[in-house]
């Protein structure tokens, strides 16, 4: 296998990479260096499977194998595990193995610019046009007034400051909108304000991390705790009032075989 692969530094800053342990990040590299840069396509059993950028078929062995000596299978399930959590891939199995797919891989493993034999070019030519596109983009972005929504959403106390702003304007620059922004602190808020193992991850690095937020934007909002409680009553309520109902037929046909029974003899 050959080529490269875009390392973003903000992934420094993010839970997905904060939070992980050693061994994890080795497997989080590994994935990340193992799959497809373009589409394959193979045939198994006389059908074709294509595996789109950003994806691969593997297996548990064959992870292991390429992350080296000190990983174990159960370290692999472990991270494959976590990072399903935090929205960085899909695991699914399929016929031919496991499929591994990153997130947003097309978005942040794209060319950003194609200068082919141009490269040379000197980067003046390109930077102002791409800045000031960018600036004009964020001049008229209220920053105190975004973060003191998401505290009063979040229920938390964070800044206005750089490297706060600095996720924000990242994510405005890859296309999404400002109520893009906002969607995404309300979806996260309502799921994670009321959740003591989740609350924690309840900011900024985690919220416009790339590796998550499209997900985040498109997962839609949860379902209201009061509700769920409410329908989880009422299913337990037809439970047993189901369970009655089958008592008490059985009841009737104990009766009924016993009746049929007397009026033989």
């Amino acid at each position: 296998m050959q080529g490269w692969i875009k390392l973003y530094r903000s992934l420094l800053d993010d839970p997905l990479w904060l939070l992980s342990t050693p061994v994890q990040k080795t497997v989080l590299t590994t994935l990340l260096l193992s799959v497809n840069h373009k589409e394959t396509q193979w045939e198994w059993q006389g059908k074709k499977f294509i595996c789109k950028p950003g994806q691969f078929i593997t297996s548990l062995d064959s992870i292991v194998k390429k992350c080296g000596k000190g990983i174990t299978a159960q370290n692999v399930r472990t991270a494959l595990k976590r990072f399903e959590n935090f929205g960085f891939l899909t695991n699914k199995s399929t016929k031919t193995g496991r499929l591994i797919t990153i997130a947003n891989w097309a978005k942040y493993q794209g060319d950003d610019l194609e200068l082919t034999n141009k490269q040379q070019r000197p980067n003046k030519d390109l930077t102002p046009n791409k800045n000031d596109k960018n600036d004009k983009k964020n001049s008229d972005v209220d920053f105190k007034g975004l973060f003191d929504y998401f505290n009063l959403k979040s229920g938390k106390h964070f800044k206005n400051v750089e490297s706060n702003r600095k996720l924000v304007r990242a994510r405005l620059n890859d296309g999404y909108s400002k109520a893009d922004i906002k969607r995404v602190i309300d979806i996260k808020s309502a799921e994670w304000k009321n959740d003591p193992e989740h609350y924690q991850y309840l900011q900024p690095s985690t919220l416009f991390a790339p590796s998550h937020f499209d997900n985040y934007l498109n997962q839609g909002f949860p379902e209201p705790q009061g509700l769920r409680k409410q329908r989880g009553s009422a299913e337990r309520e037809r439970t047993a009032t189901d369970a009655a109902a089958e008592q008490e037929e059985d009841l009737k046909a104990i009766e009924e075989k016993a009746r049929r029974r007397l009026e033989s003899e």
